[in-house]
This record gives structure tokens, sequence and C-alpha cells, in this order.
């Protein structure tokens, strides 16, 4: 059968309707010949390079504003791959001081937030492989001289002098991280996004559980672990317009559950865990946006639940995460939600079950002065008749002046607490912080 198209008058013809479907459909194409015409004034954005260099700082501020080194070493070889096949052998120390006044009702101390000092390097031993590594050893020596002036004070009691943080050796090329020792856990890697408080927080999203530095877990520093960190571009195989995620693995085995030393006597404290496996996920749907999961798990034997039900456990210790973080030049948005099972703890070392909720936000008000602001939320489940009526629920207020972004700064703020104990006595009172963080180099 032949077809026949009606004559162009008062009608519309085949062939104007094809050009105006490729106008349509291509204007990309149309504006890049408009362009070399001499019509690129027109259509040029005159402030792209302004907003690029702001979006860069904004990006370096985030780099130098998180814990773990390793994430650091990803992200600039991420912004900056050719400096960094370059990049010289090198071997370096440095120091962080960290001291800190705190007020908790009527009590109040200088104590060390977090002061360290430690040494890393990297070496090329090949083109675009690296042997790199870091030893870092915490300090809090201003409690021992609270412990001198005041033998009853709270940073005296519980905390070691000395004490080791980081020590691993790695592994990498552009795109493959393998590590070896105590590291930054997998599920750091999102927990970290809202892990930016000073002197407080990360109470909610399970990083730092049972009174540690989530080592034994696996979900904070993690104690001897195997680690691989791969960045993963899907264009590559079947999906061209999504963007690359890095995918994070990491193995423990036979570590020791972490028991409240008071119920020794009753649990033995030699308990382990089996093998710990952990998973965490990143993508960058944007240049300033990050989606995160983390997962882990440490396998407890069937054989020794019958004791560690006394304090509350009945099955593997568990932690999920789900984070996300919102940024540009002048503000910071993190929040992440986590679902915990036998992993925190009430003040009497009882594990539970629980839900948590955890937000950080920072805006920059004037030049180098912050306003930061957020919450940490922890219940647990209804079923969790051993922790009675413990919860965390506080939010934080403050002041950051930030000579050298997160590397050198003054602050100051406020933990506006709403907790309660386990014998629900009452809530806990507000604690009023003000201290300096200042890292050479």
């Amino acid at each position: 059968m032949r077809m026949v198209f009606p004559s162009t008058q008062g009608r519309f013809n085949p062939a104007l309707l094809v050009i105006a479907t490729l106008l349509v459909t291509h204007p990309l194409s149309l504006a890049a010949q408009t362009g070399a015409a001499g019509e690129t004034e027109e259509t040029t954005d005159p402030f792209a390079d302004i907003k690029e260099f702001e979006a860069q700082e904004a990006r370096d501020r985030e780099i130098s504003a998180g814990e773990d080194p390793i994430a650091q070493r990803q992200a600039t070889k991420e912004e900056a791959p050719i400096e960094e096949v370059l990049e010289p052998d090198e071997l370096s120390a440095y120091t962080s001081l960290r001291v800190r006044y705190r007020k908790t009702g009527g009590d109040g101390q200088v104590d060390d937030g977090g002061s360290r000092i430690g040494a890393n390097g990297h070496w090329q031993f090949k083109p675009r492989y690296w042997l790199s590594g870091q030893a870092e050893i915490g300090f809090n020596i201003l409690d021992s001289f609270n412990s001198i002036i005041d033998p009853g004070s709270s940073s005296s009691t519980g905390r070691d002098e000395i004490f080791l943080r980081l020590l691993y050796v790695n592994l990498e090329t552009p795109r493959t991280f393998a590590i070896l020792g105590k590291a930054w856990s997998t599920y750091y890697s999102v927990a970290g996004f809202t892990d930016r408080f000073e002197g407080t927080g990360g109470s909610a999203s399970g990083a730092f559980n049972a009174g540690t530095d989530g080592g034994p877990s696996g979900t904070g520093r993690a104690d001897e672990v195997l680690q691989t960190r791969i960045k993963i571009d899907p264009s590559k195989y079947l999906a061209r317009n999504l963007k690359p995620f890095t995918l994070n693995v990491q193995f423990q085995n036979n570590q020791e559950i972490p028991i409240n030393e008071g119920l020794s006597n009753d649990i033995q404290s030699s308990v382990k865990y089996g093998y710990a496996l952990g998973l965490s996920a990143l993508l960058r749907t944007r240049d300033n946006f990050n989606l995160g999961i983390a997962y882990n798990r440490s396998k407890i034997s069937d054989d020794e639940l019958s004791e560690l039900n006394k304090i509350g456990i009945d099955g593997d210790g568990k932690a999920l995460l789900i984070g996300t973080r919102w940024f540009s030049e002048n503000w910071y948005l993190a929040t992440n939600f986590s679902a915990l099972w036998n992993h925190m703890t009430t003040e009497d070392g009882i594990f539970f079950d629980g839900l948590g909720w955890e937000t950080y936000a920072q805006y920059n008000v004037y030049k180098r002065w912050w306003a930061i602001g957020g919450w940490n939320y922890l219940k647990p489940n209804d079923n969790q008749k051993q922790a009675g009526d413990y919860q965390i629920k506080y939010g934080v207020l403050g002041l950051r002046y930030s000579v050298n972004q997160f590397n050198r700064m003054l602050y100051a703020n406020v933990r506006f607490d709403d907790s309660t104990s386990t014998d629900g006595s009452g809530k806990l009172s507000n604690t009023y912080t003000v201290g300096v963080r200042w890292n050479d180099p």
C-alpha cells in the first residue's frame, strides 16, 4: 500500500517534522555548532571557573575533615590522579594536640580530647603501585595531672595514658587498597559522615560500642583487620550513566567480646567472637553528595550464649547503617540511621538491640566562623527488658573558629542532654565544652 502525504499548504511536511525533532532532541549538538560560529559568549557561564574553584575548595575541606587517613588518600587520588601518579616517596611524623575544658553539672576539668602523635609514609615501588603505612598513638597526659590534683575526677579513671590508635600496612593502586593491621573500619566509612562533633557525638551510629574504640567489633578502629577498598566504575560494564562507587570489605577473627570488667566475675572475660565480616558501599551521585550503606556482623558461638544471656547477648553482634552527606562551600549536612543487635551497651555493660539516629550540620556564618549543630538518639527496642529505661538523647549547638579548616581551630559547644540511665534515675546534666585542636603539620 502506498502512503500519500498531503501538500504543505495548511499541513506539515515530513521533512520539516524530522528537522524539528532533531532540533528538540539534540540541543547540545546545535549549541556546539552555534559556538563554533562565534556565539558561545551567549551560552557560556562567566562564573563557571569561580564555581568550580569554590566546589573544589569544599571538597578539599571535607577530605581534610575526615578521621580516616586511607579515605583521605582515596579521595585525593580521585581529585588529582595525575599528581598522585607523580607523588614522591615520603616518610613524615605528625602531632595533633587536642585540649578541652568540660563542665558537667558542678564538675569541670581540663583533659585531652583525642590528642595523638604518629608517623606515616608511602613508597612507589613501581608505576601506579604504592606501599604505605601508618602508626599512631593517642595519649591522655592531662588525665594524669587531674588524677594528682583530684584523684576522684572522672577523667582520672578508666582511660589509658598512652594507647594504640592505628597500626597498619597498605598496598595500593589508583583504584584498590589492601590493608592489614589496626585501621579505620569499613563501617566507619559511613559512620564518619556524622562523626564531626568536638568532645561529644558518635553515640548513635554504633561505631564506638561497649566502651571501646570499636576495635573488637570492627566498627570503629578495627583490630587485626584484613581489609580491601575497591573503586568500581559500572559504566565500563553495564550502566553507562552510573557514577563510580567504592566497595569496602573487611575480615576479623578471634577478637575478645568487650565485657564490662565489673561483670567478669559472672561472665568469662576471655569469651571471643568467631569470624567477623564488614561490608560498606559509598556512592557519589554528584560531586558533593554521598550515599553510604554499611553492615558488620561478629559471630558468637551458640555454646557461649547461655552465659552471655546474663548480659543481654542472645545472638551474633550485628550493626547496619545507612547514611548521607551533602555539602557546599559554606555548609555541610549529614545524617545516618542505625539498627543494632547485641552491639551497644548500657552504662552498666548490658548489651541490647536498638535503633539510632545521628545528625551533624555546620554553616559558615562569617569568614572563618562556623555554627555547628546536630543530635544523637539511641533507644533500645521495647522487648529489651534488661536495658531498663536506658536511652541516649541529646542535641548539640556550638561555634567553631577555623584557623585552618579542621586542622587548626578553636571551638565551644553545649550538649543539651535528655538521656536517661538504666534505672531511670533522672536526666543527665548538660555538658559545656571549650577546646582547641592544633595539628602539625
